[in-house]
């Protein structure tokens, strides 16, 4: 079969005739529907327009309806091609996921119970641990995130030393809800420097949450106070960076961080929580 009769097949069509295999770095896909463009499906995917472009060897913003394009793995995710028989069901117990986390995983796939052999799909990295956490900002609240742990930051108080951030920053709009993760007890609560007004809870022996630069505290929040997961316990800000009362600096946000306290207190990446938790 020449090329030119290869590209008359329709995508299905071509699909069925895949041998499936399980393939790490394969890619999930998208089909261009009428309104989107680039920056929308970058936004909506968490990548961006030159990544998308680069993947899919465009040389222009154009797209057409029905166009398939490559989407990237996102960060918290491995990838996983769909074998003969396979169904969503069957994946999720082949993987050890709860079936709604893998469909909320794949929201290019418009009907979960229509696959097919050779479709790349995003099997969700299953943490070790807070399995049953509650994502800290609610569905629609915020934009799409990548993890920003151990990158460079600047500000410090004397000015005299650069830092690495030691938690993901999640953008959303002034005063938008933030939620306890885990339930816990508040272990510090009031100013700090660099985290603004910020919470901290102790959500084990070992393991503290830390909510940064909010606008303000839900009521009753204060040291030694105990929360539930899902609680309500402050609002998306712009607070730190200098003494009390100081915000504006950066664009609203939360800053979550993880924390152990042994063998000596240090922060620990909490993006692959996040993202499990964000599946709902």
């Amino acid at each position: 079969m020449n090329k030119r009769m290869k590209k008359l097949i329709t995508a299905s069509a071509l699909l069925s005739l895949l041998v499936a295999s399980p393939i790490a770095s394969a890619a999930t896909t998208y089909t261009v529907k009428s309104g989107d463009n680039l920056w929308k499906i970058s936004t909506q995917y968490g990548t961006t327009i030159a990544e998308l472009k680069a993947l899919n060897g465009l040389t222009s913003d154009m797209l057409y309806v029905g166009q398939t394009l490559k989407l990237p793995t996102p960060d918290g995710f491995n990838s996983a091609t769909v074998q003969a028989g396979d169904t969503m069901w069957k994946i999720a117990v082949r993987y050890s996921v709860p079936l709604n986390k893998l469909i909320a995983a794949n929201p290019q796939i418009a009907n979960p119970n229509n696959i097919w052999a050779g479709l790349s799909i995003n099997i969700p990295k299953k943490p070790s641990a807070y399995l049953n956490g509650v994502h800290p900002l609610k569905a629609g609240t915020y934009t799409a995130y990548t993890s920003t742990y151990a990158d460079g930051r600047s500000w410090n108080p004397d000015g005299t030393q650069a830092r690495t951030h030691e938690g993901v920053d999640i953008f959303a709009k002034e005063g938008t809800p933030v939620y306890a993760s885990m339930g816990g007890t508040v272990v510090k609560a009031g100013w700090n420097e660099y985290g603004g007004w910020r919470l901290t809870i102790r959500v084990d022996d070992n393991t503290e949450f830390y909510y940064a630069h909010m606008s303000k505290y839900a009521s009753g929040m204060k040291e030694g106070v105990q929360v539930t997961a899902g609680q309500l316990i402050g609002y998306v800000g712009s607070t730190g960076y200098g003494p009390e009362g100081t915000s504006g600096k950066f664009l609203p946000h939360l800053h979550f961080g993880m924390y152990k306290r042994t063998p000596s207190y240090a922060p620990t990446n909490p993006y692959e929580y996040m993202k499990w938790w964000e599946l709902g």
